[in-house]
C-alpha cells in the first residue's frame, strides 16, 4: 500500500513539472495543456479545433518530449491513400507465403498518434481509425485482420469542426474537444515572444509513461471509491453532473448517456488523481470539463452561459467578495466590511435545490470569513492610531 501510494505521488510530481514546463514553453495554452494532461490520464482521445498558427502542434510535439514517450505525426488530406497511414503490406511474406500481411506504420506504433487535419481522411481511412480510437484495434479495409494497435492516446488538429454527415461518427470517438483561438492579450504576447526568443527552449524529459500508468491505475481506484465523510464518489459525481446536463439538454444541447455514464466520470477521476481528490475537486471538474463536450465553440459558450445561470448564487457572492477586495485595497476597510458581512449572512439552506453549488458556496463564505477577520484587525489599528 506504502509503496503505491508513493508511486502516485511521484507520479503527480513528475506530471506537474510537465505541466509546468510546457506551460512556460506555450504561453497562454494553461487549459489546452491542462486538458491534455487529464485526457491522457482518462486514456481519452482529444481535439485542438482553432486557426492555424496557435501552437497547437508545438504543444503537442513539446509534450511527447517532456513524458519521453515515442511519438508519430501525419498531416491527412483527402488524397491520402490507406497505405500511408496504416502501412504497407508484407510483400516478401506475401510471395513466400501467400500470406496477406500488414506491416503497421509508426502512427500504430507510437504511444502517442497525432492525426492533423484527420477530417480531411477519405472514407476507407475513416472506417480503418473509427475502432482504432474506439477498441485499439484495426480491422483491415484489405486484408480483413484483426490488428492490435499499440497506441495509447490520440489527439487530433483540425482548423474547423467537421459539418460532413460521414465524419461524425470520427468527431464522436474525440470526448473532449478543445476550441483554441488566437492570444488578444498584449502581455501573453510579450510573454510568448520571451519564451521564444529569450528563454532556453531545450527540452529534456521529466516523466515517463509509468507515470501515466500509475496515476491511470489510480484514477480507476477513484472510479469505485468512497470519500470518507462524504460517500461514494460515483453519488457525488451523479449528484453534481446530472442537474446541470438535465439543465443543458432543456435547451437542446446534447449530452448522451455514454457521455454520462462512461466518459465524464473516466475524465473527472483522471482529474482528481492529478490534482487531488475532494468534493470540491469533482465539482470543480465537472464544471470545467462540460463546455468541452461541445460540438463546436458556439456551443462550447452556450454550455458555460447555462453553467453560470445556474450558479447564479455563487456568481453573486463572487462579485461581492471581489467588490470586497477592491473597496480595501482603496483604503474603504469600512465598505470592505460591510460587503464580506452581506456574504457572511448568506443562508446555505438556500441551495437545497442546487447541492452541486454548496462547497464553492462555502469556499467564498470561508474566505469572507476570514477577509474579515483581516479587516477587522485593520479598522481597530486604524481606530487606535486616529485616537
Amino acid at each position: 500500500m506504502a509503496a503505491q501510494i508513493n508511486a502516485v505521488e511521484k507520479a503527480r510530481k513528475n506530471l506537474s513539472l510537465v505541466e509546468k514546463r510546457l506551460n512556460e514553453l506555450v504561453i497562454g495554452r494553461e487549459r489546452e495543456i491542462r486538458l491534455l494532461l487529464v485526457a491522457t490520464i482518462a486514456q481519452e482521445n482529444i481535439a485542438y479545433i482553432g486557426a492555424p498558427g496557435t501552437a497547437k502542434s508545438y504543444m503537442i510535439r513539446n509534450y511527447a518530449k517532456l513524458l519521453n514517450c515515442s511519438f508519430a505525426m501525419y498531416q491527412l488530406t483527402k488524397h491520402t491513400r490507406d497505405v500511408e497511414i496504416l502501412g504497407p503490406f508484407n510483400i516478401p511474406k506475401l510471395i513466400n507465403e501467400g500470406k496477406l500481411e500488414r506491416q503497421l506504420s509508426r502512427l500504430f506504433k507510437a504511444d502517442i498518434a497525432y492525426l492533423d487535419e484527420a477530417f480531411k481522411a477519405s472514407s476507407a481511412i475513416l472506417n480503418a481509425l473509427l475502432s482504432a480510437l474506439q477498441e485499439r484495434v484495426i480491422y483491415d479495409p484489405i486484408s480483413g485482420q484483426e490488428i492490435p494497435i499499440n497506441t495509447k492516446l490520440f489527439i487530433v488538429t483540425s482548423n474547423e469542426v467537421p459539418s460532413e454527415e460521414d465524419l461524425q461518427a470520427l468527431y464522436d470517438r474525440f470526448p473532449v474537444r478543445v476550441f483554441v483561438s488566437y492570444l488578444e492579450d498584449d502581455a501573453l504576447l510579450l510573454r510568448a515572444l520571451e519564451a521564444r526568443w529569450l528563454n532556453s527552449n531545450n527540452v529534456s524529459s521529466c516523466a515517463s509513461w509509468s507515470d501515466v500508468e500509475a496515476l491511470q491505475q489510480y484514477a480507476l481506484k477513484i472510479l469505485r471509491s468512497e470519500i470518507k465523510g462524504i460517500g461514494k464518489f460515483i453519488n457525488v459525481y451523479h449528484s453534481t453532473s446530472v442537474p446541470f446536463i438535465k439543465s443543458l439538454r432543456s435547451k437542446g444541447i446534447v449530452v448522451s448517456d455514454r457521455t454520462i455514464i462512461e466518459k465524464l466520470p473516466k475524465l473527472i477521476a483522471a482529474s482528481c488523481a492529478l490534482y487531488g481528490l475532494t468534493v470540491d475537486s469533482i465539482v470543480n471538474s465537472i464544471i470545467d470539463f462540460l463546455p468541452h463536450l461541445a460540438r463546436d465553440a458556439s456551443e462550447a459558450r452556450e454550455i458555460e452561459n447555462t453553467i453560470i445561470q445556474d450558479m447564479g448564487e455563487v456568481a453573486e457572492l463572487h462579485d461581492k467578495l471581489n467588490s470586497a477586495k477592491a473597496a480595501a485595497k482603496a483604503g474603504d476597510i469600512n465598505t470592505a466590511i460591510s460587503r464580506l458581512e452581506e456574504i457572511m449572512s448568506f443562508d446555505v439552506n438556500k441551495l437545497a435545490s442546487k447541492p452541486w453549488l454548496k462547497s464553492r458556496v462555502e469556499a467564498i463564505l470561508q474566505e469572507a470569513r476570514t477577509l474579515h477577520g483581516k479587516y477587522m484587525e485593520i479598522k481597530k489599528t486604524l481606530e487606535a492610531l486616529s485616537q
